[in-house]
């Protein structure tokens, strides 16, 4: 079975009771164009985030796998 995935960096604009008004980039998964998969607050680094985006899909990772990768860049 073919997979078509697209991993899209977004925009979030989130509330801690520790840091107040924030914002923060997460990912959403496309599969044939339609939304799978999110993940939520993954980094305030906009760069990382599309950076990982871009090779997730160029790699077509399975989004099972996509916590891992993001533990794995996030050093834990």
């Amino acid at each position: 079975m073919t997979h078509d995935f697209t991993y899209v960096p977004v925009r979030e604009c989130l509330i801690s009771p520790k840091l107040g008004h924030y914002s923060s980039f997460g990912m959403e998964v496309l599969e044939k164009g339609t939304l799978s998969f999110k993940v939520s607050d993954i980094s305030t680094d906009e760069s990382l985030v599309t950076v990982l985006a871009q090779r997730c899909t160029a790699g077509q990772l399975d989004p099972i796998h996509l916590f891992d990768v993001i533990e794995d860049m996030l050093g834990d």
